[in-house]
């Protein structure tokens, strides 16, 4: 059984890192609970089949390939789940009500055969999965499943969480956008503090033209349209200092 310890261990990692990366997670994950393997997918329903949005594994890239050229990759059952079977579901279950998925091609190259796929929640006609695999007799696995599920669901929805939040991260065009010139952020700073555009021109030794041409500038930047948002969203990305 898994120290539980090791697993609050692995919350603490979880809950304060931003993103984990798979091989890490995976390797986490196989430490403390003493897992064989694992597979992460998250992918498009398409009308027939899917696209691979990410996967991450810790087989054989082989076994993978081999499954995303069989037919499997087309009839995959598990991954069209309807959106409403949020049950995690045993391997052994998994076997007798879909044959041929993507989370049981590793049963035909040898690997254990105990575990459970567990469903994990994704955006309009996108599905998720995390398998783990057990190396452990069947009676065996029963009684561990029953002590660690909740501990597999927590830990695989925050791994889930990280991989979406790093996407809209990336998405987010703020941080590359904007890129205030010393001038602009020091307007900004001015015009917060309450100054009008000839005290900052007073202040600063430039014409008040020069003023309106940097705050100009920086509310384009900004993508608002007026100073006071100006200032607001300079000051909610930590453009210029909160007085």
């Amino acid at each position: 059984m898994a120290d539980q310890q090791a697993f609050f261990d692995l919350l603490d990692i979880m809950e304060s890192e931003k993103a984990v990366e798979p091989k890490r997670f995976f390797a986490l994950m196989r430490s403390t609970f003493h897992i064989a393997n694992m597979i992460y997918a998250d992918v498009e329903l398409l009308s027939r089949g899917f696209r691979i949005h990410r996967i991450h594994h810790t087989f054989d890239t082989s076994l993978v390939e081999a499954y995303l050229v069989s037919d499997s990759g087309c009839i995959d059952a598990v991954l069209k789940m309807p959106s409403s079977d949020v049950r995690p579901i045993d391997l052994g279950e998994a076997r007798r009500r879909y044959p041929e998925a993507l989370f049981q091609a590793a049963l035909y190259f040898g690997h254990p055969a105990e575990g459970v796929i567990l469903p994990l929640s994704a955006p309009t006609r996108r599905c998720a999965r995390l398998m783990i695999q057990a190396d452990m007799p069947a009676a065996e696995w029963t009684a561990y499943r029953r002590l660690h599920l909740r501990d597999f669901q927590l830990l695989a929805n925050l791994f889930h969480a990280s991989l979406l939040e790093s996407d809209e991260r990336r998405l987010d065009p703020l941080p590359d956008a904007i890129a205030l010139t010393n001038r602009e952020t020091e307007v900004l700073g001015w015009a917060a503090a309450g100054k009008s555009y000839w005290e900052i021109a007073t202040i600063l030794g430039i014409t008040e033209r020069t003023v309106r041409f940097f705050m100009t500038n920086a509310r384009r930047k900004l993508n608002v349209v007026s100073n006071t948002q100006a200032v607001a969203q300079a000051v909610r990305q930590s453009l210029i200092p909160v007085s």
